[in-house]
């Protein structure tokens, strides 16, 4: 029985210019939700121990789970091929992050060999798509190839470091992440020439911020369900769950993080890049944070220990400080030194941020929290003020295909 029409085709070339729309498909949505139970056991590793080892591993681990996501989000909005090989590509991806997600604990534990072949894997699928787009689509064949060859390099190292000391093996896993951030570099001109989707790309990065912000809430709501139903942890967790709702806030209606958005000109490009690379840490921050609070809510009265206090507070700044240079990278450059005043207070909020370290560590968990979130609040607060009319703040909102 022959197959229905359509069911196999080469990748197509998604061209900006073409007033398309595009929006996250199905499909990428249930890929998004592998990545939500990987990411979910690497927290849920670093809630059982908060020795320094354990925040080292869960830096290593959350950075490739975080590339890769990216890698398959640029990958498909430049290429969009729904088709039957496409579909069972993904799945099988899927599969192999579930896998990897059963990997997390040896990972921790000081055996990564498990988790390294599943990224190495992932890798490996995103460098044959841009080969076999490639093939199809000659006048992308250069971005391809740069992207594909980078790409295969980065995994070599990762390959290598199975056969290193355990001491070694994470300095070549550095440099196969410092490879991948760089390949984009060398493909300046392709990336104006065949540019990503300026809605579709911001779109899938607000769509993984809600995952980042669903593990405030699931650890908000578990710590909660398991701790002592006192006062003082039961407004820990509500206060957690408002910083959440804040950070939604800032990063959505205050700072515009999925507008749209795509490089005209190679100058643009680097800016661009400002606003890609900034979401790593605003990303693993968000998690940290969320991880102090599930510790708040469990012992309301204990101190953060040690270097647990400065994990939140410092969390919170790195956030808040990334956030604006996501706002700055909707500015134009002649234009920021006007935009000063707008954004002085949201320093001021993160500088006072910054200067609580010290001061944590003499205040009850469940009180750090609180102040905090009243730090949040003034941010926010801060966002219902009119913008300065150089700045585009129409928001994007993602209608269903």
């Amino acid at each position: 029985m022959p197959l229905r029409p359509g069911l196999i085709r080469p990748p197509l070339l998604r061209f900006q210019q073409d007033g398309s729309e595009r929006h996250a498909t199905w499909l990428e949505l249930f890929f998004d939700l592998a990545f939500v139970a990987v990411i979910g056991q690497v927290s849920a590793q670093l809630v059982k121990s908060h020795a320094w080892g354990e925040f080292t591993w869960f830096f290593l681990l959350f950075i490739p789970l975080w590339w890769a996501w990216v890698g398959q989000a640029f990958y498909l909005s430049r290429f969009d091929a729904d088709d039957l090989s496409h579909r069972v590509t993904t799945f099988f991806q899927i599969v192999v992050l579930a896998i990897m997600g059963t990997t997390i604990d040896n990972a921790f534990a000081g055996n990564p060999t498990g988790f390294i072949l599943g990224y190495v894997t992932l890798r490996g699928v995103l460098v044959g798509q841009y080969i076999y787009a490639g093939r199809f689509l000659p006048e992308a064949r250069r971005l391809t190839n740069r992207y594909a060859a980078g790409f295969s390099f980065a995994i070599a190292c990762w390959l290598i470091s199975l056969a290193l000391p355990s001491h070694l093996a994470p300095w070549l896993w550095m440099l196969g992440i410092l490879i991948d951030f760089a390949t984009p570099f060398t493909a300046n001109e392709e990336n104006v020439k065949i540019p990503p989707h300026a809605a579709h790309i911001p779109e899938r990065f607000g769509l993984f911020t809600i995952i980042v912000l669903g593990e405030s809430i699931i650890a908000g709501v578990i710590s909660l369900g398991q701790a002592k139903f006192t006062p003082l942890g039961i407004a820990a967790g509500i206060c957690g769950l408002l910083l959440a709702c804040g950070t939604w806030w800032i990063y959505f209606e205050g700072v515009g993080g999925a507008n749209e958005r795509a490089p005209s000109s190679v100058d643009d490009v680097g800016k661009y890049r400002v606003w890609l690379y900034g979401h790593l840490p605003l990303h693993g921050a968000m998690i940290l944070g969320a991880l102090a609070v599930e510790r708040a809510v469990l012992h309301p009265l204990d101190r953060f220990e040690n270097h647990e206090a400065w994990v939140f507070p410092l969390g919170f700044t790195v956030a808040m400080l990334f956030m604006h240079v996501i706002y700055n990278t909707s500015v134009p450059r002649e234009m920021r030194r006007k935009h000063w005043k707008f954004t002085m207070p949201h320093n001021v909020f993160t500088a006072i941020g910054l200067a609580m370290i010290p001061v944590s560590t003499l205040m009850s968990s469940a009180y750090v929290v609180m102040v905090y979130l009243a730090l949040m609040l003034g941010h926010v607060a801060m966002t219902l003020r009119g913008y300065p009319e150089e700045v585009d703040r129409t928001p994007y909102r993602p209608e269903s295909d």
